[in-house]
């Protein structure tokens, strides 16, 4: 149980990532060019860690045959996961944008454990299982819903599917992330191919949209705080995390506590304003949503 609480921090950070990476977005201008300074700083922040503890980034050529293909695709999945939120924040508002991927999270991770996919562990789906996942989605709609303006928005079914493969997408980033971990015996050095590899896909990306060719030399800005840089760092644990917890917990449970602390400081942040957020009141109901999530928490640990 206690295994629960560095992860529940690890969410409870990422309020804090997304308030940088916005605040950059804001300087820079293009989200795409707001991600590459983000994965490149958690780049360069998990190089330093994993040359300070094997001294070198390399990676054994035996080990490209010994694990299997898609065990190098974390990083694509992370980066598609922050794709498809950029994409449809206009269409669904902040709400289904915050909603339809932790949908997709929990979805993805139930089947992973009930199958064991990935080469993750097995956990049945019993009973007392989809009692605390049912639990926990009536908590996190008591937590995330908001009155919102829906006029001109159209077929939103689309949108809403894309939200929820984000987040299924991501859901399997913690158990390649793992197996990876496991086959270079570090999970800082596993999280550093994750970033590297959605960097590389990122500086393609960029490249080839000349706007954001032109955005870039906005990175280096001096009208901004200086916690906007700190988004990659703070990804960079989040991912190091994951891959060293995921075979631990499996990923239905991992996934749930972080979405438990992300909710939580997310609540604490629209409550007094924190960096740079519009103070908002948090109703009565938004705490009963947590408890909620708590309880279906519990629920998934125990039985």
């Amino acid at each position: 149980m206690w295994l629960l609480i560095p992860i529940f921090f690890l969410g409870f950070m990422t309020p804090v990532q997304t308030a940088a990476n916005s605040r950059l977005r804001r300087s820079v201008v293009s989200p795409l060019v707001a991600s590459l300074v983000s994965f490149t700083v958690g780049t360069l922040f998990l190089a330093l860690i994993t040359l300070s503890q094997k001294g070198s980034v390399a990676i054994d050529s035996q080990l490209f045959s010994e694990l299997p293909w898609w065990a190098w695709l974390g990083g694509l999945c992370g980066l598609w996961g922050l794709t498809v939120n950029i994409i449809i924040f206009p269409k669904l508002g902040a709400v289904q944008t915050a909603l339809m991927p932790m949908l997709g999270q929990i979805g993805m991770g139930v089947v992973i454990d009930s199958l064991g996919l990935l080469r993750s562990p097995t956990y049945p789906l019993t009973p007392s299982r989809i009692l605390a996942l049912l639990i926990l989605l009536a908590g996190i709609l008591c937590v995330v819903m908001r009155k919102e303006r829906k006029e001109g928005r159209g077929n939103l079914l689309w949108w809403q599917l894309m939200g929820v493969s984000g987040g299924a997408i991501f859901a399997m980033q913690p158990s390649m992330n793992s197996l990876l971990s496991i086959g270079l015996y570090s999970s800082v050095h596993a999280a550093f191919i994750s970033f590297f590899t959605a960097t590389v896909m990122l500086v393609l990306l960029t490249v080839i949209i000349p706007s954001d060719r032109v955005n870039i030399l906005k990175i280096f800005s001096l009208n901004r705080p200086w916690w906007t840089w700190t988004g990659g760092v703070i990804g960079g644990v989040f991912v190091t995390g994951f891959a060293f917890f995921a075979s631990k917990t499996g990923i239905g449970l991992l996934l749930v506590t972080s979405i438990c602390g992300m909710l939580t400081n997310s609540l604490i942040i629209d409550k007094y304003g924190l960096l740079g957020a519009v103070k908002k009141e948090i109703r009565p109901v938004q705490y009963l949503g947590l408890v909620l999530v708590v309880i279906g928490i519990v629920i998934l640990r125990l039985f």
